[in-house]
């Protein structure tokens, strides 16, 4: 009797390896959005749905212009002007820049160690008081180019430049002299 079942399980089993067993297919489910409203474009749904619900709560939506203003003046470094009524001061003046130069200069590589050079370079200080991107102009040893962007980044703030009592960001053009 076993074997009967053993068979009957086994033809069973081998018809259906032979027709084959497909899954039935799935249609796209009537509740779902994605599909009944928008036919499965994902990104249709994510815009229409975005815009309706900004009709319907427009207050999430809404920036307030005070805001924009104040975070766009801060940070605007689109106009950088060469010459201001009030330069910008690094701390303690001129002696505080030449004693920061000379200080950050002993730290060169051992290859550059007892040769001399000039690098002049150009930078602007940010209304936040900040060096920033610092290009060499000339240099008479290009050895010396890379401390040189090196020092300009590692400084500390600076005083701002004050145009019309007002502080910009205005150039700078340093020359560091190397070995001396």
């Amino acid at each position: 009797m076993s074997s009967k079942i053993f068979t009957l399980l086994f033809i069973s089993f081998f018809f259906i390896l032979i027709c084959g067993f497909k899954p039935p297919k799935v249609t796209a489910p009537k509740n779902d959005i994605l599909y009944s409203k928008y036919g499965g474009d994902i990104e249709k749904m994510m815009r229409e749905e975005r815009r309706l619900d900004s009709l319907k709560h427009p207050y999430l939506y809404q920036q307030k212009k005070e805001d924009t203003i104040a975070a766009s003046s801060i940070d605007d470094e689109s106009v950088i002007i060469e010459k201001a009524a009030i330069m910008p001061q690094f701390p303690d003046g001129d002696a505080g820049l030449q004693e920061y130069i000379k200080t950050n200069t002993n730290f060169i590589p051992d290859t550059l160690v007892g040769k001399k050079a000039s690098v002049m370079v150009k930078f602007y200080i940010n209304t936040l008081g900040d060096a920033k991107n610092p290009k060499v102009i000339k240099t008479d040893n290009p050895s010396f180019e890379l401390q040189t962007l090196l020092l300009v980044e590692g400084m500390p703030k600076w005083t701002p430049a004050k145009q019309n009592g007002k502080e910009v960001n205005c150039y700078i053009t340093l020359t560091i002299k190397y070995g001396e």
